[in-house]
C-alpha cells in the first residue's frame, strides 16, 4: 500500500508542481500550464490503474466499486455528449468530474494503513 501512495503522490503532485513553476516563472506563453494541464491525464490513467488493481486486491471493498463505476459513468456521459452534440452547460458539468474521482481515489488510498497491502 505503500508504492500505491507514493505512485498516486507522484501523479497528483506533477500537474500542481506545473502550475506552480509556471506561476512562479510568470509564464507568459502558458507552457508550463499546458503541461500541467497535459499531465492531468497522466494522473488520470494512473490512478485509473491504481483502482483496478486495488478492486482486484480488496474486491469486496465497495469504495472501489463505486469508484471504478464512477470512471466508466463518465466515459459513458462523454461518449453519450459528444454522440448527441450537448456541449453548451453540459460540457461544464464533464469537466468536473476528473476532479472529484481524483479527489475520492486519494481519500480512499490515503485512509488505508500501510500494511494492508
Amino acid at each position: 500500500m505503500k508504492t500505491i501512495k507514493i505512485l498516486n503522490t507522484i501523479a497528483v503532485g506533477i500537474p500542481i508542481m506545473l502550475m506552480l513553476i509556471g506561476i512562479i516563472k510568470q509564464d507568459s506563453a502558458g507552457e508550463f500550464i499546458g503541461y500541467a494541464l497535459f499531465s492531468t491525464m497522466f494522473t488520470g490513467f494512473v490512478q485509473v490503474i491504481l483502482g483496478i488493481i486495488l478492486l482486484i486486491k480488496f474486491p469486496k471493498y465497495m469504495h472501489y466499486q463505486i469508484y471504478l463505476t464512477g470512471v466508466g459513468g463518465y466515459f459513458v456521459l462523454w461518449f453519450i455528449s459528444s454522440e448527441f452534440d450537448l456541449q453548451d452547460g453540459f460540457a461544464y458539468f464533464l469537466f468536473s468530474i476528473p476532479p472529484f474521482l481524483a479527489m475520492y481515489l486519494s481519500i480512499l488510498i490515503y485512509s488505508r494503513p500501510n500494511n494492508e497491502f
